[in-house]
């Protein structure tokens, strides 16, 4: 996550209207004159927004406003979504059986995801496994520089937390515990455990935790096992807390309930000489109805001197009650939020705590030389990021219990206990998880929104060394340039935009990857006429034009003046008839016909095409959070006059003349949620596809829509797709074959049908937010968030 990106990209599922089937929809039409909203804006390179720009996610505190947990939100319509309901969308997808054809990985494997849990095996050198966000468990047996999967492609690839016990045996939370402010994040179905290296896994409860924050394993007895259970930040989850399990049994015992609904298990560490005396935080935290709360009264670290069987609240940091600068220290409160916890394995009666505030400030960084019974305050050990729920993590060097790191956006090093900080350069932003290797002296290894490093050197600045294959990226948008295929573009979770090419050269290992765009990728774009001319974003609509020329580079700000608000994940189109036209998407729809140098709003003002921004309302409120900004683009290719638009209000709009007049879908039909895709039949304006986010409360599984006559009736064809979010569509128009992106993998549907079949075999579990057909119709590529991008050949007729 980088320094500036305090807000996400949201889609929320709004309440679904009416019935499914083909139905006639009232329309409005209104027309209003072009000149009064269309003043140009003129921006040249590094010119910036309008200081009236407001940007989703901020809040008045300076904190980040995150959005809601992105599979629930997407899933639900208003409220909250069940294990029931999950699981159901599970087996309707495994029912559909992948068809013929195997997709192939095709990159980036040079770049790396966000890795939220690392463990090296003791028993092998090195080796080591980590835990990829939305990419399942990968093995390393060459000190990190190259991975292999080990999990299985057909499990849920969210993955939270990794142990290993003294016996080998690996044990796997699924579920990610981070809030989804840093990226998506998503939902597990409980705890798996492997004894073979990660070959062969099996489940093993807690199927009802929805995320793993920490998973710890008893050195002395490895049939002993804690887990740290933080529950769905969301909706409901039966499992909140700390379990111990023994015996190597399956029967979960709750050792450290949780006070409310919305708190759960974060962190743990125990002592390594003295396994009895073990540390647990509980983080209280809930995302709805447009509120991030990370923080309250449930937060609170506790320790346990026999086994998990009893525990204390660690409340006061030195026996009374102590006020630091933002409040109460560890006391209940309801401004605590994030807690993570280090214990010294040279010494155990060191123990370190770092605390963080509801909004993510440091709170407060705590030092114990008792084994907890006083905790001294210690300042601030945090880099004023502003992101401690998106951390709340500490590691000591098994040497040195005076030498520490503190997860930040850098990487926080002390060599004095705590008292003074300085930054270990080099690595990736964002820092989640940090293993010495107990056989290689001075070895360590970091996971970060970046990947996986080590240092030889014990951390060093400077010492950091990048994986050189690590296939888990998550991928928000895709381009492909219509005359070559191997020319793809990406835009990456916290690694920019990226492509296969280089300014001076063409497409090289499709694997190897290179940067042209910072802070979180978003949308990317190539022009089908000269694939040397190409777009990328980063969140809230800060784009740029690049144009290779003689292996140079030009970058243009696109404008952003005319619209007040911006989604992160801001559309960009190209106009299919003339590439130099370029549509952007705000509260209002911009226009430029010179690649983006001058822009001209073709819409009216305000809030006409998205709607007001709804309202904060209580937690079952269905409209409360929004961006209300413009979410999907389709310009009609047989006349450029013809613009289909949705927002993520769940409106949905046509213009046949260029923005003079307007016409609105509404009515009984279509439903009222987050418009995630619209596609233009490239043979007839009057043919749309619009797919949308969201369950379908009713005999029908998805929401993919279908009109044949300009919007003045629409057809659900969601039929047999499984209960999740489309997330993007692609239409073979010489085949009439549609290709969906859901959450649950590829399906399509040919010649109109409601029978919807998988695509291929092979694709891995994760969600696919993206999908494009090449230039000659023959493959079709999929952007997926955790294990990169695959490609697949297409049936030729």
């Amino acid at each position: 996550m980088s320094k500036t990106h305090k807000s996400r990209m949201r889609r929320h599922a709004l309440p679904a209207i009416g019935t499914a089937g083909v139905l006639a929809l009232a329309v409005t039409a209104v027309t209003f004159q072009g000149p009064a909203y269309s003043d140009q804006a003129t921006l040249s390179a590094g010119s910036q927004t309008s200081a009236s720009l407001q940007i989703p996610g901020e809040e008045e505190d300076g904190g980040p406003a995150e959005p809601a947990d992105y599979l629930t939100q997407k899933f639900t319509s208003g409220q909250q979504v069940t294990a029931a309901q999950i699981k159901q969308a599970v087996q309707q997808a495994k029912t559909l059986k992948p068809g013929d054809g195997t997709w192939d990985l095709v990159g980036p494997a040079n770049i790396g995801g966000r890795v939220t849990d690392l463990v090296v095996d003791p028993a092998h050198p090195d080796t080591l496994y980590v835990a990829a966000s939305g990419g399942g468990v990968w093995r390393s047996t060459d000190a990190g520089n190259t991975f292999e999967p080990a999990w299985p492609a057909d499990y849920t690839q969210t993955i939270g937390a990794l142990a290993i016990g003294s016996d080998g045996t690996l044990w796997a939370g699924t579920g990610e515990a981070n809030p989804s402010g840093g990226g998506l994040t998503y939902f597990g179905d409980g705890v798996y455990k492997s004894t073979d290296g990660g070959r062969h896994w099996q489940q093993w409860g807690l199927t009802g935790s929805a995320a793993i924050g920490r998973i710890v394993v008893d050195p002395t007895n490895p049939q002993t096992v804690f887990v740290a259970a933080a529950g769905n930040l969301s909706g409901s989850a039966s499992e909140r807390g700390v379990y111990r399990l023994t015996n190597g049994g399956k029967d979960w015992k709750l050792v450290l309930p949780t006070p409310n609904n919305t708190t759960g298990g974060v962190d743990l560490a125990i002592d390594p000489t003295n396994p009895k005396r073990i540390f647990a935080s509980l983080w209280d935290h809930q995302r709805n109805s447009g509120r991030r709360l990370y923080g309250g009264v449930g937060s609170g670290l506790f320790r346990s001197v026999d086994g998990g069987g009893t525990w204390k609240r660690l409340e006061n940091v030195t026996g009374k009650h102590v006020a630091d600068a933002t409040g109460t220290g560890l006391q209940s409160d309801p401004g605590l939020g994030r807690i993570g916890i280090a214990i010294a394995p040279s010494d155990p009666n060191r123990v370190y705590v770092i605390s963080g505030t509801t909004t993510g400030a440091d709170k407060g960084f705590y030092v114990s030389d008792d084994g907890g019974d006083t905790l001294v305050p210690s300042g601030r050990a945090g880099g004023n990021s502003g992101f401690e729920w998106w951390f709340g993590r500490l590691w000591v060097d098994p040497k040195d219990k005076n030498h520490l790191f503190n997860a930040d956006v850098n990487l926080r090093e002390s060599k004095d206990g705590g008292a003074t900080w300085a930054t270990s350069s080099g690595p990736h932003a964002d820092q989640h998880i940090m293993q010495w290797d107990p056989n290689v002296a001075d070895r360590v290894y970091l996971g970060n929104d970046g990947g996986v490093y080590r240092s030889d050197t014990n951390g060093a600045t400077r010492s950091w060394i990048h994986a050189t294959y690590e296939p888990f990226n998550q991928s928000y948008h895709l381009a492909v340039a219509m005359d070559d295929p191997n020319r793809l573009a990406s835009g990456l979770q916290d690694n920019g935009s990226n492509r296969t090419w280089t300014a001076a050269a063409g497409p090289s290992d499709l694997t190897q990857w290179n940067s042209y765009g910072g802070g979180d990728g978003h949308y990317v774009v190539i022009d089908p006429s000269d694939h040397n001319i190409y777009y990328q974003c980063s969140q809230v609509g800060s784009c740029s034009r690049h144009e290779d020329a003689n292996g140079t580079t030009r970058t243009i700000r696109f404008g952003t003046r005319h619209s007040s608000r911006i989604t992160t994940d801001a559309p960009v189109v190209l106009d299919p008839n003339d590439p130099s036209i370029v549509y952007f998407g705000g509260n209002v729809l911009d226009r430029s016909t010179d690649r983006g140098t001058t822009w001209t709003q073709i819409s009216p003002p305000g809030d006409y095409l998205t709607g007001p921004v709804p309202p904060e309302q209580d937690d079952n409120g269905s409209y409360a959070g929004l961006y209300s900004t413009i979410t999907a683009i389709g310009v009609a290719k047989t006349n450029g006059n013809t613009i289909y638009v949705g927002t993520d209000t769940g409106r949905l709009w046509k213009t046949t003349d260029l923005g003079a007049n307007w016409t609105e879908f509404t009515g009984k039909g279509l439903p009222v949620r987050w418009v995630n895709s619209i596609v233009v039949d490239p043979a007839n304006a009057d043919h749309v596809f619009v797919a949308y986010s969201g369950y379908r409360e009713g005999d029908y599984a998805a929401n993919i829509w279908e009109t044949t006559n300009g919007g003045n009736s629409w057809q659900n064809i969601g039929g047999n797709l499984p209960n999740a979010p489309v997330e993007m569509l692609a239409y073979d128009q010489p085949n009439d074959q549609l290709y969906a992106a859901t959450d649950f993998g590829v399906f399509y549907n040919k010649n109109g049908k409601k029978n919807w079949k998988r695509f291929g075999g092979g694709l891995p579990n994760t969600p696919v937010l993206d999908i494009k057909i090449t230039g000659d119709g023959k493959t079709l590529y999929a952007a997926t968030f955790g294990r990169s991008v695959w490609k697949i050949a297409l049936p030729q007729q």
